[in-house]
């Protein structure tokens, strides 16, 4: 049975606009058939069209996130779990709620066929993340609903986004390593080539490199979770016998490196130091804890809410775009000391 008002009508011997009324917390039914039509809409799956609804109230005031569904064994980070929390608090304090899907590489083939697109459920949307495909955020884009792009830009198509300072915070992590631990022989472990943060960290890799006169050495791995970071760790052992540093794209990318020397008997930081980028909530209590960048995901997610509800009731056709600074957390993975800011140093 389709799950649509006339099985509702049909199945409870009422007319389609008894329903209706049922539906919508409208006077004229009397309790007992009102009481049957939600239980018969509960038993069927009913789901009313959000975008119908929509169109008499203009306003939904609910908030959109797309998120692209990251593997299941990837530990807990920060990200995107800060900036949703980030994204809600600026929705409830506006006075709006907020409705997060996943999405897949199929589910990105047609954008409109997604749920929380095509149902009409959002005033708005927020679109997190890198690996959501260009086409897939153009398709949006054009449907006219306003969005707002978190840790990801277009090369070509402006369209309103909150990102972090990726060169700056890649720039100063490598600096690190060349003046401070005086490290000569680094690889940087770099996701997709066509990821914005990608193309961004390794900018600030190799700006740093050439202040030094050092050579770029890139491995590039089709996702930055662990399990590529491993396997790109192997890659770079074999291709680079002489690397004394390993720069990764991520925290996950480095854990990923750092299990792979472990295995390997290779030491870290002694033989080979390894940092990241992104401080997910397990980077001070890894072992070793890792050196990485600071990014302020919870910051992040506010300012996008912030920005797409603006959009919404302002109606404004103006670009905005922010870069959120970051701040260098450096631990042992490089041959540092704890840092005090973690709250995990022990004093005797």
């Amino acid at each position: 049975m389709k799950p649509n008002l006339e099985a509702i009508a049909e199945k409870a011997g009422v007319s389609t606009a008894t329903v209706s009324r049922a539906l919508n917390d409208r006077s004229g039914v009397n309790a007992e058939t009102r009481e049957r039509i939600l239980l018969i809409a509960r038993e069927i799956g009913y789901m009313p069209n959000a975008a119908a609804k929509g169109l008499a109230t203009s306003r939904t005031n609910t908030l959109g996130l797309i998120i692209y569904d990251r593997p299941p064994q990837e530990p807990i980070t920060n990200f995107p779990d800060e900036t949703i929390l980030g994204v809600d608090q600026e929705a409830r304090e506006r006075g709006y709620h907020v409705i997060t899907t996943f999405v897949n590489s199929n589910m990105m083939q047609d954008a409109l066929r997604v749920p929380l697109v095509n149902e009409g459920r959002t005033d708005g949307l927020i679109l997190v993340g890198p690996a959501l495909k260009a086409s897939f955020i153009i398709q949006l884009s054009n449907s006219d609903i306003p969005i707002v792009l978190v840790d990801n830009l277009l090369n070509e198509s402006t369209i309103d986004a909150i990102v972090c300072d990726n060169v700056g915070g890649m720039y100063g992590i490598t600096r690190h390593l060349l003046q401070t631990h005086d490290l000569r022989n680094l690889v940087f472990i770099s996701g997709p080539a066509d990821w914005f943060s990608s193309r961004e960290r390794r900018q600030g890799y190799e700006k740093a490199l050439a202040e030094f006169g050092q050579t770029p050495r890139v491995v590039y791995i089709e996702d930055t979770t662990m399990y590529f970071g491993y396997g790109a760790m192997l890659d770079a052992l074999a291709r680079f016998p002489e690397l004394d540093g390993i720069v990764a794209v991520n925290d996950a990318t480095a854990m990923g490196a750092i299990r792979a020397c472990k295995e390997r008997g290779i030491r870290v930081p002694e033989d080979i130091a390894v940092v990241g980028f992104d401080n997910v909530g397990w980077a001070p209590m890894h072992d070793p804890p890792l050196t990485t960048v600071r990014i302020f995901w919870r910051e992040i997610g506010i300012q996008a809410a912030r920005r797409l509800i603006d959009r919404i009731e302002r109606d404004t056709a103006a670009n905005f775009q922010i870069r959120m600074g970051t701040e260098l957390m450096t631990r042992q993975s490089c041959g540092c000391s704890p840092d005090d800011r973690d709250g995990l140093t022990l004093r005797g």
